[in-house]
């Protein structure tokens, strides 16, 4: 199992799969992995020739008054988890490899922020 932290490698790797012919399953996470992630896990490697798991715990999906640094991050464990489930590849990114100073683009939905978590959690 590897561990990937740069996008620019991920990509480099991932494309020579594809050369291969392979066939890419991607399970996004935050981490904190549960038994619900690992049937995701085991779905993705029954299905592909290769399975990446991401664990980024992303500052955008928290609001104003949700703390970012108290969510829980169990490295130790998602990886004995991923490893149990047969993984290829953890992506495992900082927010500065995701949110680069260069980044610009943002997306909001219009008459959809205001439904589900959105009507709770302003820009959700």
């Amino acid at each position: 199992m590897k561990i990937i932290r740069s996008k620019k490698q991920l990509h480099k790797i991932l494309n020579s799969y594809r050369l291969d012919g392979k066939a890419i399953g991607f399970v996004p996470t935050m981490g904190a992995l549960h038994l619900g992630h690992v049937s995701l896990m085991d779905k993705c490697r029954l299905d592909n020739d290769i399975s990446v798991l991401s664990i980024f715990v992303n500052p955008t999906q928290f609001g104003k008054n949700e703390d970012f640094r108290k969510y829980p991050r169990q490295i130790k464990h998602d990886e004995m988890l991923a490893k149990k489930a047969k993984v290829d590849i953890i992506f495992y990114p900082s927010a500065e490899e995701m949110y680069p100073n260069s980044h610009k683009t943002y997306v909001d939905v219009e008459g959809f922020n205001n439904v589900l978590c959105g009507k709770f959690r302003p820009g959700h």
